[in-house]
């Protein structure tokens, strides 16, 4: 180690390298410090304390390794205390959450490690802010050897390397300083602040900005003493603190007060902020749907988004964090090495509890979870017995991952498996499994169809508000957009109801003939497109007669082309795959003579209506309809109210009479 620092120094020069560190160095925009902005942009504000809350909320777990794959936790090392009480005035929350909030801010932090005897851990860490180091050494300008830290006596203080963590933002060109993401959003920073101070001088002159007065020039006219007095007694009467301030002037020699339009739309006071909301999330690589509010945000991708801030946005600096901490910090506290840090996100990442417990049933082949560790979960106390698994015996020999998940895929041989039965002592090994099939068509069927309406969408967008805007007298051509679109969708609407039909038929042992179902899909299509494209001529026709200046056609199509095509999608698709399943082929086996007991369940999907959910698990013969009127999810049978952008599915179960 000696030797290659020897090089470095022999390459940079045997001068130590001193960094001062100026206010040029601080980002400044119109005046304000970093700081000062951080206290005084709410964009800038709302995006760091998100970023910084939502690291901080993460378990920082000590572990040491035990074997080449496994590992314990570690609650009783000086690690484990330290990071649980970093300082006798931080819990580990507030300690990362202000780490953060300056690493964020000013692109970097140091972190000052104390001996402290009086600590259960034997250190105790500080956060070192910027503005109170003077100057830091470097012997080799990749990092710092040496901080000097300004006391309020007045004194200078001097910290060793060994004795300090720096957690910083890598800045091109110069490997040991840093860079702050506000120098990138200095020129949005900048208009910004003028905006609110444009804004802020508006309301300071009692909001009138819009008005002015005039005089005849037919009159006397004044002379600059007596204009100036005007001046100055109108200010002071109406003005910002004037006693008649609201009320209405009665003005002389012909003056009046003349209006002008100056409105937010013009100025583009909307859109201006969400671009700076935008740029400053971008700056620090968040998506401005997790944070704010969009038209175009459903559940689905809320979700999504959610599971990304810590896989994508957050991953990054969650590793920069164990990474420092487990090859600096620990080393400097005396850690075992085999001790590590780790942050806890299977929390966050891992979906619900009914998918994960569905993926790992079908992964271990059976139960996976013991009746205490349930209870352990729900912080309820063990009970005897309960550390045993409870595994069903047809689960054990039936090859099923649970008892409630009986579905067969058709084409992979038998599925009458056998399962044990005791009577008496004595086994019984006769009774057939039903056959079991979900009725919901693939995620793949599904983006294909909403990929589908979003390209019609947007192709009769580019159509249509031209012509509005040109005014035209038959800017709506209900034939061609009818046609169009059942054309459009009538393809993939054959391969969905053909794939799952002849899936059903099979496990019926019938054959399904696709032949006959084009002209019942035909139909369908027809139907489908004709339904959207006159809910789509309403919307329009509303934003038209619409006195919000929100509420346009441009509007109406960036909703119907960002959120609406995959409710359609979704919702289209599972539709014809559960007319398919449920009505189709068991129609068609009963025509080829195959009698069988085919019945349906409902099966609600996520964040279900009221009234759906109330359904899950109803099972009617396969020819009934449910308690809703619907034969299946989507059915036109059913209130339009209730079935459009229904996600629900069903599935039949088929034994031998």
């Amino acid at each position: 180690m000696p030797k290659i620092v020897e090089a470095l120094r022999n390459l940079f020069g045997r001068n130590e390298y001193h960094i001062e560190i100026t206010p040029e160095q601080i980002p400044i925009v119109e005046g304000l410090t970093a700081r000062q902005l951080y206290a005084t942009q709410s964009n800038l504000h709302t995006v760091i304390s998100f970023l910084s809350a939502s690291v901080a909320q993460l378990p920082l777990k000590v572990y040491t390794r035990d074997g080449e794959n496994a590992r314990k936790r570690d609650r009783t090392s000086a690690a484990a205390k330290l990071l649980w009480l970093p300082n006798p005035d931080q819990t580990c929350y507030e300690f990362i959450e202000g780490l953060l909030t300056e690493f964020f801010l000013m692109g970097s932090v140091f972190v000052w490690v104390l001996p402290d005897a009086e600590s259960a851990s034997g250190y105790q860490l500080r956060i070192i802010p910027r503005e109170w180091i003077v100057t830091t050494t470097s012997a080799t300008s990749y990092a710092p050897d040496k901080i000097r830290i300004s006391a309020k006596t007045g004194s200078i203080v001097e910290v060793p390397r060994e004795m300090f963590v720096q957690f910083r933002m890598y800045n091109p060109g110069n490997p040991g300083g840093y860079q702050s993401p506000i120098s990138a959003l200095k020129q949005t920073l900048t208009e910004q602040v003028n905006a609110d101070k444009f804004r802020t001088d508006i309301w300071r002159s009692s909001g009138r900005f819009n008005a002015y007065l005039t005089r005849p020039a037919n009159v006397q006219p004044w002379d600059e003493n007596q204009r100036k007095s005007f001046i100055a007694a109108f200010r002071e009467g109406w003005g910002k603190d004037g006693e008649n301030r609201g009320k209405m002037p009665l003005l002389e020699d012909g003056m009046e007060i003349k209006t002008y339009q100056f409105n937010a739309k013009e100025a583009q006071y909307a859109e201006t902020k969400q671009l700076s909301r935008e740029d400053v999330a971008a700056a620090y690589h968040v998506n401005p749907s997790l944070i704010w509010h969009t038209t175009t945000q459903t559940y689905a991708s809320a979700k999504d988004n959610a599971r990304a801030l810590y896989a994508d946005c957050l991953g990054p600096v969650l590793q920069m964090l164990q990474q420092r901490i487990n090859s600096f910090l620990l080393p400097m506290i005396g850690a075992d090495p085999d001790t590590y840090v780790e942050f806890y996100l299977d929390e966050k990442l891992k979906g619900s509890f009914e998918e994960r417990a569905g993926i790992l049933q079908s992964a271990v082949g059976g139960p996976w979870l013991t009746r205490n560790e349930a209870r352990s979960d729900n912080n309820l106390p063990p009970v005897e017995g309960g550390d045993e698994l409870i595994v069903p015996m047809n689960v054990t020999e039936g090859g099923q991952a649970s008892p409630q998940d009986t579905h067969m895929d058709a084409n992979a041989g038998c599925s009458c498996h056998k399962y044990r039965i005791l009577v008496g002592g004595e086994e019984l090994k006769s009774k057939k499994e039903p056959i079991r099939l979900k009725a919901r068509s693939s995620k793949d069927e599904d983006e294909q169809m909403t990929e589908i309406l979003r390209k019609f969408f947007k192709r009769q967008a580019a159509s249509v508000i031209p012509k509005i805007g040109a005014k035209a007298e038959n800017w709506w051509d209900v034939d061609r957009w009818n046609e169009e679109l059942a054309d459009d969708i009538e393809p993939l609407i054959d391969e969905i109801a053909d794939a799952h039909g002849k899936e059903a038929a099979d496990a019926l042992g019938a054959k399904y003939d696709s032949e006959i179902t084009r002209k019942y899909l035909r139909a369908l299509s027809e139907g489908r497109a004709t339904a959207i494209n006159s809910a789509t001529y309403k919307k329009l026709q509303a934003a038209l007669d619409s006195d919000d200046e929100d509420d346009t056609p441009e509007h109406v199509f960036e909703v119907r082309e960002d959120a609406d095509s995959g409710t359609f999608g979704r919702s289209m698709a599972t539709a014809v795959a559960g007319w398919a399943v449920t009505h189709e082929a068991p129609q068609q086996a009963e025509a080829q003579g195959i009698h069988k007991t085919v019945e349906k369940t409902w099966i609600t999907g996520d964040n279900p209506r009221p009234e759906h959910a109330m359904m899950n698990g109803e099972t009617v013969p396969v020819d009934a309809a449910f308690s809703n009127g619907c034969y299946w999810p989507g059915d036109d049978n059913g209130d339009p109210d209730t079935t459009c952008g229904c996600n629900c599915s069903t599935q039949i179960t088929i034994t031998e009479e």
